[in-house]
């Protein structure tokens, strides 16, 4: 039989792709989705494309909360420590988190202790290495 019509590798698995729930949605900041488009976008291999588009296909944009003086999904809040140390994180989504950039998941210990908070409330952030007070000093969202 000649080899002119068929695959280099016949007996190399076919890629494998996740689809354990389509149905599920995939909560994002619209700076997430954003980036997922543009990861699509830029993909060149055809099983990372196909993921994504599925990813991309169950995200729901998360708006911005009307009351924006309370930290939620999106927001962008900065805290300090009892010894005076201030870094700000960002509650996103599953897929979007990234804790080295300061992109925590919302269902984080970090994200729950932050969620509800205002400006000068004092929160415990429960860890496994020890509790941690925080202090919100501000709480911005993208395009507020």
């Amino acid at each position: 039989m000649s080899r002119a019509f068929t695959k280099e590798r016949d007996d190399a698995p076919e890629p494998r792709i996740d689809v354990r729930d389509r149905t599920k949605s995939v909560r994002m900041t619209q700076h997430g989705y954003d980036a997922l488009a543009e990861r699509i976008a830029q993909s060149g291999d055809d099983t990372e494309r196909a993921k994504l588009e599925m990813l991309l296909a169950q995200a729901v944009v998360v708006r911005t909360p009307v009351d924006r003086a309370v930290i939620d999904f999106g927001a962008t809040a900065q805290v300090a420590t009892a010894d005076g140390t201030s870094r700000s994180f960002t509650i996103v989504g599953e897929e979007e988190s990234n804790v080295a950039a300061g992109l925590v998941s919302e269902s984080s210990p970090l994200a729950q202790s932050l969620l509800g908070a205002k400006v000068g409330q004092e929160v415990t952030w429960h860890r496994p290495a020890g509790d941690q007070r925080l202090r919100v000093i501000s709480i911005t969202y993208d395009g507020a």
